[in-house]
């Protein structure tokens, strides 16, 4: 038996959570990314206005959504058009020389269809990907399937109808598309369709070389932070984090951040959804800590209503996250102090759907510190003030001391 696949486009819920989260990076130091940590995020050369990258990024994400190729096409080609057309007597942000009206329009119709098919075509492979490692057990052979035309390169003709193990390393390199411009796609076999089509060894494979600088792996791609540090050891997922807070990368709302931190704030997403549901079954409070230098699950802790004690992160440079069973996401009394007593670099607190991230910025005054101590046996015999409290905290953000935003 065979999984039917297609490499026409059609909804694909995945695929537009792919594209839509990858970080818009800035372009002047997008190149500070390691190879496995590039296809997360999203940049185009000669354009550096946040806005525009972020609207071609959406308009991307519109073709798994439902919209048509052309659709799509049109839309990315009216965001580019500015930075292709050239200026008179000059060439254009490109490195295009200066074309007439209908040939500018051309060119941005033209780069609109590679971007399409680069991050269009990567998502929609993300997306089969996951399904495939889903259904590994049932289908766990891979068969490589070209378009078939005359635009197919040998490297890749030279690869149809191959078929190999789903877990054999040969995918993590040939897995498509791993070439600009890769139109094929994979098909899942079960042992009966296998045998019959012929199967490959690692060693029959041909491994033809990428052009150029084109780099995408479907098995990292579709990796989680968590799923990424499996496969790694601390020493590569140091370095991971060191280049990765070097590239700076844009939230939607315009506000700075780094890809780590984004990397990190996406997997306290996931972590939250998990244990609010929770939470909100058994009314429990959850925490998870995680280490920020490594992006490792240190641990998960139960607490009762009104408290819970993170995981030991032996001395190790962290971020949290706690769960509130009621209320709202606004840091308790005791959240503040166990967020500078325990130096972590980032706290996460979610209630329900809200999530809010937070963190001190400086070391606060005796006479503040001796008035959270003050709030928090308050908030313990529930005899706090709510307002004064939440007036209180609002002056240690507007003084500098905590930054707070809210994420969901």
């Amino acid at each position: 038996m065979t999984a039917q696949l297609t490499i026409e486009t059609f909804p694909d819920e995945a695929a537009v959570s792919y594209i839509r989260g990858k970080a818009v990076a800035d372009p002047k130091n997008f190149g500070n990314l390691p190879a496995q940590l590039k296809q997360r995020a999203f940049t185009v050369a000669g354009i550096e206005q946040i806005d525009a990258l972020r609207r071609i990024r959406d308009a991307i994400a519109k073709l798994p959504e439902g919209a048509s190729w052309d659709e799509a096409k049109r839309e990315i080609a009216a965001e580019i058009s500015p930075y292709v057309a050239a200026p008179q007597g000059g060439r254009n942000q490109v490195g295009e020389a200066p074309q007439g009206g209908r040939n500018q329009a051309r060119a941005a119709m033209a780069r609109a269809e590679f971007l399409l098919r680069t991050h269009g075509f990567q998502a929609y492979a993300v997306s089969r990907h996951q399904q495939q490692m889903e259904d590994i057990e049932i289908f766990p052979y891979w068969k490589y399937v070209t378009v078939g035309d005359s635009r197919v390169r040998p490297g890749h003709a030279a690869l149809d109808g191959k078929v190999l193990r789903a877990d054999d390393p040969w995918w993590r390199t040939h897995y498509p598309p791993w070439e600009w411009g890769c139109r094929c796609v994979v098909e899942a076999l079960d042992d009966e369709a296998a045998r019959a089509a012929g199967i490959s060894t690692h060693a029959e494979m041909p491994t033809p070389e990428r052009s150029g600088s084109f780099t995408f792996d479907a098995s990292d791609a579709s990796a989680d932070l968590d799923m990424l540090s499996k496969s790694r050891d601390d020493a590569d997922m140091r370095f991971f984090g060191n280049m990765a807070r070097n590239c700076t990368v844009y939230r939607d709302d315009g506000s700075e951040s780094t890809m780590w931190d984004h990397m990190i704030e996406a997997a306290m997403r996931r972590t939250a959804r998990t244990l609010t549901a929770l939470t909100e079954k058994d009314g429990r409070e959850r925490a998870a800590v995680r280490d920020f230098t490594t992006g490792r699950l240190i641990g998960e802790t139960v607490g009762d209503e009104n408290s819970v004690k993170p995981a030991d992160a032996k001395g190790a440079t962290v971020c949290t996250l706690h769960t509130h069973p009621v209320g709202d996401n606004t840091p308790s009394p005791g959240d503040l102090m166990t967020g500078f007593s325990i130096g972590s670099r980032a706290e996460f607190i979610a209630a329900g759907k809200k999530l809010r991230r937070w963190v001190w910025l400086k070391t606060p005054e005796k006479d503040d510190v001796d008035r959270i101590v003050e709030y928090n046996r308050a908030n313990n015999s529930g005899g706090v003030d709510i307002d004064a409290y939440k007036t209180f905290l609002n002056r240690l953000v507007a003084e500098g001391y905590i930054e707070m935003e809210v994420l969901s």
